[in-house]
């Protein structure tokens, strides 16, 4: 994120933009190959729906935003992160994380 939001602010003005997507958990294949599958976070969290976080990119990019994070739920999450203690975030991540 912090790479995308330095270059899309080098970029102002040049007509070239930069938009860095933030889907969250997303329903795709990629858990089944990656085995997260059986985790909390796919099993119990209702994933985003690929088409829709794939819509929400695409309409960011046509806008020119350089952050968009998929979903109200990811959104309020991410924002939530930002202002918690760090042995707070690693605890839920590694407890939503677990096989359920």
């Amino acid at each position: 994120m912090s790479f995308s939001e330095a270059l899309a602010n080098e970029l102002q003005g040049t007509g070239v933009t930069v938009t860095c997507l933030c889907p969250g958990a997303t329903d795709t294949e990629f858990q089944k190959r990656a085995g997260t599958e059986e985790t909390r976070l796919f099993r119990t969290m209702r994933p985003m729906d690929a088409s829709a976080v794939a819509r929400d990119g695409y309409q960011a990019m046509m806008k020119g935003k350089p952050l968009v994070i998929s979903g109200f739920r990811n959104w309020l999450l991410a924002e939530s992160l930002r202002v918690s203690p760090r042995k707070l975030v690693t605890a839920i991540s590694r407890k939503i994380l677990d096989v359920a």
